[in-house]
């Protein structure tokens, strides 16, 4: 039987934040550089890979391969 998961701890500095958010909005950045970014910013709000992957309309495995 398998067990609990155990959340993935993203440890990123104010600076990494801000960068991350500002390539979040990007227009000109490739979407799936957008996309993984949108991903990680979300998982670190709530991490939990199903509710991102429904909040972003993403599959929650790729959510995962994204965060770890």
């Amino acid at each position: 039987m398998a067990g609990w998961r155990q959340a993935v701890e993203l440890a990123m500095t104010d600076d990494e934040i801000e960068t991350l958010t500002a390539l979040s909005r990007s227009r000109t950045e490739p979407a799936r550089r957008v996309s993984r970014v949108a991903m990680l910013l979300a998982y670190r709000e709530n991490p939990s890979f199903f509710a991102v992957g429904q909040r972003l309309g993403a599959h929650h495995q790729t959510v995962q391969r994204c965060v770890e």
